[in-house]
């Protein structure tokens, strides 16, 4: 029988990796990662990093992107917009 301690820490892994399901094909925040380009730069990208810091091979969770053509290529951080004021 799992212990109630054994229980709890898979339940706080599984509520973590829903958390980091739900938040979208494209993770990650202009905000936190403090960028905003002007133009097209590639260099200008935020790469979603799961909670435990362990690279992710889901193919699901894209990079982000800070700069002003990532409203062209729809590839923009939730929070671009608004961070970025644009």
């Amino acid at each position: 029988m799992w212990s109630s301690s054994t229980c709890r820490i898979g339940l706080q892994s599984l509520v973590l990796a829903a958390l980091f399901v739900a938040d979208g094909a494209h993770g990650g925040s202009c905000r936190e990662a403090s960028l905003c380009c002007s133009g097209r730069d590639s260099a200008c990208v935020v790469q979603k990093v799961p909670p435990s810091g362990a690279i992710t091979t889901d193919l699901n969770v894209k990079p982000c992107y800070c700069d002003h053509a990532c409203l062209k290529l729809r590839d923009c951080c939730p929070d671009f917009k608004s961070y970025c004021g644009v």
